[in-house]
């Protein structure tokens, strides 16, 4: 139980700091090049929307991945399960 409480804490830790990390930091580079190039909140915008983008395709890429592992897991203990092994496919 207390080994599910920590992988899901750590899951939820990850997709925080995965998704406010991009954002943060576009915001900095938009604010910086406003400044640089004196275009009010031009840049600022449009890097807010890149980093928003980043931060919900790497969101997706993390949850694919998790939900792929899992169906392979569960494969390899359903062919367990009825007597082969993964290499007589």
């Amino acid at each position: 139980m207390r080994k599910d409480i920590m992988k899901a804490l750590a899951m939820l830790t990850q997709v925080g700091i995965s998704m406010i990390v991009p954002i943060f930091l576009c915001v900095w580079v938009g604010k910086a090049l406003d400044k640089a190039f004196d275009t009010g909140v031009l840049f600022l915008l449009v890097f807010i929307v890149l980093g928003v983008g980043a931060a919900f395709r790497t969101l997706y890429m993390m949850t694919v991945f998790k939900y792929k592992k899992k169906a392979e897991e569960e494969q390899k203990r359903l062919d367990m399960f009825k007597g082969r092994s993964s290499d007589e496919k």
